[in-house]
């Protein structure tokens, strides 16, 4: 993955701004909608940044990038900076972690299938889960989870 200058991650912006006065740079740089365990809109998120006082704003949903274009137009739409970002969860060391990604392009196809992989070795995860859950009678547990997300691909 390469850091964009332009275009579609938005640090043009944000190299601006950090460069003005690093220390007084008021940012939101891990934030989550309900495309991942947040339960707002991209927008209203933004929306709500900028009634705070941010001056640049990140979407950090889990493994998902579904709302970025939307964080985009609406910090565009009331000139609040934006740079583009994604919280990865990934295993390491037989530990999860979540590693934050920021100022890259949303639509590279090589990070969008990283990411989907991310997502389907989840889903795999929740199934093997699911069936040892069913096993010592408890079944059902995957479907009932996904009945009460909006986003099934986030369990």
């Amino acid at each position: 993955m390469r850091l964009h200058a332009q275009g579609q991650s938005g640090l043009k912006p944000f190299a601006s701004l950090f460069l003005a006065d690093p220390w007084r740079l008021r940012a939101d740089l891990h934030c989550h909608s309900y495309f991942s365990d947040g339960v707002c809109a991209p927008s209203e998120l933004v929306a709500m940044a900028k009634v705070q006082g941010v001056e640049l704003f990140a979407l950090t949903d889990h493994d998902s990038l579904k709302g970025q274009d939307e964080a985009r137009a609406a910090a565009e739409a009331c000139d609040l900076a934006w740079v583009s970002g994604v919280e990865v969860s990934v295993t390491w060391a037989n530990q999860t972690i979540h590693i934050l990604g920021l100022g890259f392009d949303p639509h590279d196809p090589v990070f969008v299938s990283g990411l989907d992989h991310v997502r389907a070795q989840r889903l795999a995860r929740a199934q093997a889960i699911d069936r040892s859950l069913a096993q010592a009678g408890l079944p059902g547990a995957l479907e009932a989870a996904l009945e009460r997300v909006r986003e099934p691909e986030q369990i």
